[in-house]
């Protein structure tokens, strides 16, 4: 007994110690093939042979070993004048002893002269093919199998280990769920960071760093050659974390050269670059502490995520209602990636949530007098989320619906109702007035898509004007065929459902296959029909209340289509491009809000639901960062 209790009141340092230990054994696991078969590099420059074809010369490099030989990587070295693809076959032997042949392929390219490619496997044949245009060298080929302590790899076992001991033996930390989204989000944020770094991962990520750079640098914006490359889009890729480490020494050279120098005449804040200030801010200190631009690119990104975690910690400090739901939407992969991205879209989704809360719950409170910091946070917040997406502006119209505000006089009701419907219209005119000022100067090609195309936001206005009715059935049709939300860009990737699509996505890097909605779709309809026993207790809207919000809810998802059919799809197509299941995010938890509490709850013990919430969320998170992001790139 008291052995017992020893234990128990040391139990968070037998714990991290027990941690530890698992990690070191799982990483001596991973190791194993280096253990067992202990050889560090065998090079096969000896077995390069320069094939020669009537219309070119290839590379060919042969090797066999007929016991088997374990191989976790391939390594080129070489001199390579442009982009180029070499192919691998490889015959294998499984875990069974039965021989298999494959074939996979990788690139070379100007930049590195080192290049690897993961194998892991033991191999008695492997022939590797190459282009050889004019100017390249292929000095050497090496086959790989040393032991290795992965630094990516401790870490993330690490992290899943401690965030699975947090869920089972830390009672408080469940309890208070918010405590339990910090650690997770700043642990695995801070993973997805160092490992996809320093790359353009996320949608349009060229674009937002190109404005929070500028942001960042004040009136004279140097702009340095890593920069650039980042922002058109021309850093080598890479699959390998050997290669990633190059990447990150070619990026910090390149950083220090700059190319030229822009001079702003205006270096003030402007609406539309406000979601920018957290990632602009940390850059800035970046900057000033003159770090590497690797480390640079990763402070605009930890801004962004420090951001989204803090407004999201508020937002579930004050939820009253779908606690457990909005814990849920909050951690999934995708918002965490775009957390962890040059996005606005965390601000967006984290400002409109946070001023859901609030509104809520002053809708619900009871009080006679409604709290002013709570109305003016509120509308801040929806104001702040709209400047970037104007689309979401009707959403500032639910605080029409404050109970206080309907039991005033008529006069004061009618400057509160004026007061709420300029804002919506002072946010709406960023987007709305330079649209209709420039149609009516004729200024036809203002609001194209900057990455090209034949798009208008101007002509493409005058020609839903030329044809209403058509324009109209386009927009009706478009909105409830799905389809259109598969707007990936791939064959694959266009087959997936909206639900892989709106939270288990990392853009460029992937999605989870369809399996894994087995386990996501099941957990979010439980959490929309499960309420707190403490919160059922609470102020419910009323039908009509409910029935407002859903006209604001069916306006935001018109205007969605409708800025994409403005902005990015070519001038009188028959089809809306562009749109994106991740816009629907700052909409899911006003949108349950509004269904039934009393009538619809399912009744569960909440120690027993949050743990379920949490290690459903930990599963698909560990598995898309573990398949996607670390298995045959940093493993």
């Amino acid at each position: 007994m008291k052995q017992f209790k020893i234990m128990k009141k040391y139990k968070r340092i037998i714990a991290i110690f027990a941690i530890v230990l698992l990690v070191a054994v799982i990483e001596l696991g991973f190791n194993y093939s280096a253990l067992k078969w202990r050889y560090s590099e065998l090079d096969l420059r000896d077995n390069i042979q320069v094939i020669k074809t009537e219309t070119n010369e290839k590379y060919v490099v042969e090797f066999a070993n007929k016991e088997g030989l374990y191989v976790k990587q391939l390594k080129i070295v070489g001199d390579f004048n442009q982009e180029d693809g070499y192919w691998i076959d490889i015959t294998w032997v499984n875990e069974f002893g039965k021989k298999v042949t494959s074939t996979s392929t990788d690139v070379v390219n100007a930049y590195f002269s080192e290049f690897y490619t993961n194998i892991n496997k033991k191999i008695t044949n492997i022939k590797i093919t190459m282009p050889k245009p004019e100017g390249s060298n292929l000095k050497s080929v090496w086959v790989t199998n040393h032991f290795e302590i992965n630094k990516y790899r401790v870490f993330f076992f690490f992290i899943l280990l401690l965030l699975l001991y947090l869920i089972f033996f830390e009672k408080n930390v469940v309890k208070w769920i918010e405590r339990y989204f910090v650690i997770y989000s700043l642990a695995f944020g801070m993973l997805l960071i160092a490992c996809v770094q320093p790359r353009y991962c996320s949608w349009d990520e060229q674009i937002h760093f190109k404005t929070a750079y500028s942001l960042a640098s004040g009136k004279n914006v140097e702009w340095t050659e890593a920069a650039l490359d980042i922002v058109n889009r021309i850093v080598p890729s890479c699959n390998t974390k050997a290669e990633f480490a190059e990447l990150r020494k070619l990026m910090n050279e390149k950083g220090k050269e700059i190319s030229y120098t822009e001079k702003k005449e205006n270096i003030g804040i402007s609406y539309s670059t406000i979601s920018y200030i957290p990632m602009a801010v940390f850059m800035k200190i970046g900057m000033l502490l003159k770090v590497s631009f690797s480390d640079l690119f990763m402070l605009g990104k930890i801004g962004n995520l420090f951001f989204y975690v803090f407004i999201m910690y508020e937002a579930l400090c004050r939820a009253k209602r779908k606690k457990l739901f909005l814990a849920f939407i909050a951690m999934l992969p995708t918002p965490l990636f775009l957390a962890v991205s040059y996005s606005y879209d965390p601000i967006v989704f984290a400002c409109v949530t946070l001023g859901c809360v609030l509104w809520y719950d002053e809708m619900t409170s009871g009080r006679k007098r409604y709290q002013l910091g709570n109305v003016i946070a509120a509308i801040l917040l929806f104001s702040v989320g709209c400047f970037s997406k104007a689309v979401y502006v009707p959403i500032i119209l639910v605080m029409l619906l404050l109970p206080q505000f309907q039991k005033k006089d008529k006069k004061q009701q009618l400057i509160w109702f004026i007061g709420i419907l300029a804002v919506c219209a002072l946010v709406m005119m960023t987007f709305v007035l330079p649209a209709i000022t420039n149609t009516i100067s004729g200024n036809i090609s203002y609001g194209g898509d900057n990455r090209g195309g034949d798009t208008s936001l101007v002509r493409q206005l005058m020609s839903m004007i030329k044809y209403p009715l058509s324009s109209i059935k386009l927009m009706i049709n478009s909105i409830f065929s799905f389809d259109n939300f598969r707007n990936v860009g791939t064959a694959a990737g266009d087959n997936y459902f909206i639900g892989n699509l709106l939270f288990l996505n990392f853009a460029s890097l992937g999605i989870l296959p369809e399996k894994w909605l087995l386990i996501l779709v099941p957990m979010f309809v439980l959490l929309l029909l499960y309420e707190e026993r403490k919160m059922t207790t609470n102020k419910e809207l009323c039908l009509g209340k409910r029935v407002f919000v859903v006209v604001i809810l069916i306006a935001v998802i018109v205007l969605i289509w409708l800025s994409m059919y403005l902005s990015f799809t070519p001038v009188g197509q028959n089809t809306i491009a562009g749109v994106q299941a991740r816009y629907y995010l700052p909409l899911l938890y006003l949108g349950a809000l509004i269904l039934p509490g009393k009538r619809t709850v399912l009744q569960a013990d909440y120690y027993k639901m949050a743990r379920l919430t949490l290690l459903s969320v930990n599963v698909l998170q560990i598995a898309i960062i573990y398949e996607i992001v670390l298995k045959y790139r940093m493993f």
